[in-house]
């Protein structure tokens, strides 16, 4: 049972990457064949404490919340029947080097969304609810390599800091360590209540206060509102940020926004740049002199302890006052097109992943892989001119429909996209450039990883990744054509199973669906069958030829030949 769904973004990078169950941890190659398992499971005496304490059966397990790669060692922390516990594992085979208190650094609830990075000094950023009921919530840094207990956090039961937040994801750049969640709007509480998603934002080095003034908490700790609306007289928010990516090499932070739960169903993609990030929080901070003013901008002159710069002694209290009075900022991050990229309505996307490959035309084409709540993923490209998006294809990973995905992540190594359910983690990858059995099929589908290979004539990816490949011909400049026809094709065919025989006839009367018994007198062959549905004929194109049906291992019953002539027989004495 693979069991959070943010976890494996920081360790798929290895060639043999870890990956967290429920009371236990699994090595596997990228082709996701096993190498090693190492249990961790809570004591028997610990599971009756923790139902004692009114949890569920359920949540009283090892759910592993938090997985980190440094060196050549791996840092996990599980709710260990809502008593947190962490390990120091060596990467190799997963032995235990060391046992740390998972408090602060690992929620006690397995259902928290809860978000961790390990800068590459060893130290452990994670917001998360910190406490046994969940009431709790903070960012806080420690360091995981020394015998050092000191914790820096956001100050407590401070909704000015933090309020009932929501963590999305985490990403570093540069010297800070941003934080991606959604939480009730303080600024909004004269009017009602809302959700609205923010970027928050610390400094990797920041010492924490002293003297009294934010003693063991941030001092460069700033947030802002993350905008993704719909323009017009009226904006139409998507406020509830719901996943993240941020592409290192671009600069990009992709999310993905819904609607509140209780609002007709809608979803978006928002993109952001770290320059639009960077001037929201240059920019004036958001303040209210007394509860019930109202909320006002406000420059700060001295903003060194915001930016990860040195402060002398002599501005070092007045950075800590303007440190407990300025969090947020006045201005909210837009948007790199002012608008979403992709906005769909009556449904709800969660997990986000993205790939940037070359095509012919373009160096960099984005290609966007966003999962839903009815359990589909969709692959959508990005038009590098105008911006515009368009869905190349929706995968169903699990037979069943509305399996929730819990996790997702794309791996460039092997072209691949990772997703994990409740019952099963599955590589998927990235184009299925042979389902087009045309050269019409295949350019019209405008998948940006295919093109028309003219010496195989077959669909392809790029010939050994040369995308200007003279007879490779590509032209993904549109949203695939939908209205040119599509020319059925066969299914894989199905297990054999057993199916009745027409009486007298030698045919197949029907077969049964799950082998089910004819009666011990029945005549039965062995029946497979196939769909014309991969893809089903549309447009007018043609429908499948040959036979649905394979038939074979027919029951035969002995019979009687011709009868000879008659002839003497010889007469016994």
């Amino acid at each position: 049972m693979i069991d959070r769904h943010r976890i494996l973004s920081q360790i798929l990078d290895s060639k043999a990457p870890t990956v967290p169950t429920v009371d236990n941890l699994f090595r596997f190659s990228l082709h996701l064949d096993e190498i090693e398992r190492a249990p961790w499971e809570v004591p028997v005496s610990m599971r009756a404490l923790c139902l004692q304490k009114g949890q569920s059966e359920d949540a009283c397990h090892n759910y592993v919340m938090v997985l980190q790669s440094y060196g050549s060692q791996v840092y996990a922390c599980g709710t260990h029947a809502f008593n947190p516990r962490c390990t120091v594992r060596h990467m190799e085979d997963l032995s235990v080097t060391r046992n740390d208190d998972g408090v602060a650094k690992c929620p006690f609830n397995p259902n928290a969304n809860m978000t961790a990075l390990m800068s590459e000094s060893g130290e452990l950023f994670v917001g998360s609810a910190t406490d046994f009921s969940g009431l709790d919530s903070a960012i806080m840094r420690s360091d995981i390599t020394e015998n050092n207990s000191r914790i820096l956090r956001t100050v407590q039961y401070n909704s000015l800091w933090l309020n009932e937040p929501q963590f999305a994801g985490s990403f570093e750049h540069g010297g800070f360590i941003y934080f991606v969640l959604r939480e009730a709007a303080v600024e909004y509480m004269n009017c009602g209540k809302i959700i609205y998603s923010r970027i928050a934002r610390v400094c990797k080095n920041d010492p924490g206060g002293t003297l009294g003034i934010l003693k063991d908490n941030w001092t460069s700790f700033v947030k802002a509102r993350l905008n993704c609306s719909l323009p017009g007289n009226y904006p139409f928010y998507y406020n509830e940020v719901q996943g993240m990516v941020y592409s290192q090499d671009e600069g990009v932070l992709y999310a993905t926004f819904t609607t509140p739960e209780n609002s007709i169903h809608g979803s978006a993609i928002c993109a952001y740049n770290m320059s639009a990030i960077q001037t929201a929080f240059d920019g004036a901070f958001k303040y209210q002199e007394s509860k019930g003013a109202a909320w006002r901008g406000q420059d700060v002159s001295n903003r060194d302890h915001y930016e990860c710069r040195g402060v002398g002694t002599n501005g070092r209290h007045m950075s800590l006052i303007e440190s407990s009075k300025y969090q947020l900022m006045d201005q909210a991050i837009q948007p790199i097109t002012g608008r979403p990229l992709y906005h769909t309505a009556l449904e709800r996307l969660s997990h986000i992943a993205i790939d940037i490959i070359p095509t012919k035309l373009h160096e960099r084409v984005h290609i966007i892989y966003v999962a839903t709540d009815a359990g589909t993923i969709k692959k959508i490209s990005v038009l590098p001119r105008t911006k515009d998006t368009c869905v190349i294809e929706i995968w169903q990973p699990e037979e069943r429909p509305e399996t929730p995905i819990k996790v997702m992540q794309y791996v460039k190594d092997t072209e691949s996209l990772y997703v994990g359910t409740g019952r099963a983690l599955m590589r998927i990858p990235a184009n299925h450039c042979g389902r087009h059995l045309s050269r019409t099929s295949c350019l019209n589908s405008m998948d940006p990883y295919c093109g028309w290979n003219e010496l195989q004539e077959a669909c392809t990816i790029a010939p050994n990744g040369d995308t200007l490949a003279r007879y490779w011909v590509q032209n993904a400049t549109e949203c695939p054509v939908l209205t040119a026809p599509v020319d059925g094709g066969w299914s894989a065919w199905s297990g054999w199973i057993r199916c009745a025989q027409s009486p007298g006839q030698g045919g197949v009367a029907g077969a049964g669906a799950t082998g089910e018994d004819f009666g011990p007198n029945a005549d039965n062959c062995l029946c497979r069958t196939r769909m014309c549905n991969n893809p089903p004929p549309a447009n007018g194109g043609r429908t499948c030829t040959g036979m649905h049906i394979s038939v074979t291992n027919c029951t035969v019953h002995g019979g009687w030949t011709e009868w000879s002539a008659w002839s003497a027989c010889s007469q016994t004495c």
